[in-house]
């Protein structure tokens, strides 16, 4: 992977959303590092939303850096107070094939262009923000391009209806996207080393089969650290590629009924990051 430096964000300034377009290189991005270094007004916890887009369709947030952050750190991405990362391929990926698939193909977006918005709420100070963007040999046939484009890493925020009390029922519809993982994000009672969090166990049903099968929170916790993944606070991770075997990912093209199940310790509000293989122009 090669880094380059983007184009200057317009305008930078607290209260506002800073844009940057992408270069229409011939290459493909992996992944993108914002940077605000110094002494300035602009940490991961005043930005409060972090967008990516493929002409006008968001494909990857909105999602606030805090959030991201806590994703990054789930993966083991390494974390430093002035460097946040957007990553569109999968680091231990244990090919690579499953490493850059999620990239995206610049010259495959069919003259579309490409732009990454981050607004910061920070009330004071003069805030400084740069971006790297990391980049890899084109994964696709420029003589031989697909009419729907090609498999990127989107990462979607859905708010889920917790109208059920404390035994949630969820059935969202992927439209054919491949399901890595879903971060569940809670309000309540946080998990302990020994306690399960208040979203207590996930069960996840594919035309009437469980695949996962109402993993409690302190097993499904168990099961990521041995494949040193770092399950975050007040988060229940769903990974399907936990072990970083991607073939296990949810594919949801052959799905005729999706559901997930959640036993909570108490009402609360549940927000699903959701982390998809998909085309560019699907979700």
């Amino acid at each position: 992977m090669i880094y380059l430096r983007l184009p200057p964000f317009n305008p930078v300034a607290n209260g506002v959303r800073s844009t940057i377009q992408i270069p229409r290189y011939d290459m493909t991005l992996g992944r993108v590092v914002l940077r605000f270094p110094g002494t300035n007004s602009i940490t991961k916890a005043t930005i409060s939303e972090i967008v990516v887009k493929i002409g006008a369709r968001v494909v990857y947030g909105p999602i606030s850096g805090a959030e991201l952050d806590a994703l990054n750190k789930y993966k083991g991405v390494y974390d430093q107070a002035d460097s946040l990362t957007i990553d569109f391929t999968e680091r231990d990926g244990l090919s690579v094939v499953a490493k850059e698939v999620g990239g995206i193909d610049i010259p495959a977006l069919g003259g579309q262009d490409m732009f990454i918005e981050v607004a910061n709420n920070a009330a004071s100070g003069t805030p400084t923000l740069e971006a790297l963007g990391g980049f890899t040999a084109l994964q696709f046939d420029p003589k031989n391009p697909q009419p729907d484009g090609q498999l990127i890493k989107k990462i979607l925020k859905i708010q889920v209806p917790t109208s059920g009390g404390t035994a949630v029922t969820w059935t969202p519809t992927f439209k054919g996207a491949v399901v890595q993982r879903i971060h569940f994000k809670y309000t309540g009672t946080d998990w302990t080393a020994s306690a399960n969090g208040n979203v207590q166990s996930v069960e996840c049903k594919k035309n009437g089969v469980a695949v996962w099968d109402r993993i409690e929170c302190r097993a499904a916790r168990f099961i990521e650290q041995e494949q040193r993944k770092a399950p975050q606070s007040k988060f229940y991770h769903l990974d399907f590629v936990h072990d970083n075997v991607h073939s296990a990912a949810l594919a949801t093209a052959d799905a005729r009924a999706l559901e997930f199940n959640l036993a909570l310790g108490a009402a609360d509000t549940i927000t699903a990051i959701v982390e998809v293989l998909d085309s560019p122009n699907n979700m």
